[in-house]
């Protein structure tokens, strides 16, 4: 009965049915991303760096700059040992800046691109009003 209501309604149109594929898309990323909803891709550059290499730890106190060898995979934590062991009469809470920025005690060298001769400033925060 709807197909009559239909017809006479549409008397111009022809009614066609026809089996609706589903389209085919070729997937043009990685196989295992093709089903996923969301990705995180982390870029990291791997330059050849040297396995040791020298960078100097400079303290703003009294204007000394102190060379240390360290590994492309030591972490700014291992600095701040390194660095107290060549200078004991540190006390207190030690950081450091790279580039301007504070740096974070867990990160390596590597995470950091630091490269030969770089220079890591040491600073101390002052807890107080």
């Amino acid at each position: 009965m709807t197909t009559d209501i239909l017809t006479s309604k549409c008397p111009d149109y022809i009614l066609k049915w026809e089996q609706i594929k589903e389209p085919v898309f070729s997937c043009p990323f990685h196989e295992p991303f093709c089903h996923a909803t969301h990705s995180v891709l982390q870029v990291v550059f791997d330059d050849p760096q040297p396995e040791n290499f020298d960078v100097k730890v400079f303290d703003g106190s009294n204007g000394s700059s102190i060379p240390v060898t360290i590994k492309s995979t030591d972490t700014t934590d291992t600095l701040i040992k390194m660095y107290r062991q060549m200078n004991p009469k540190l006390q207190g809470n030690l950081h450091l800046a790279y580039n301007g920025k504070h740096v974070p005690k867990h990160k390596s060298m590597r995470e950091l691109g630091v490269k030969p001769g770089a220079m890591f400033i040491t600073y101390q925060k002052c807890t107080g009003g």
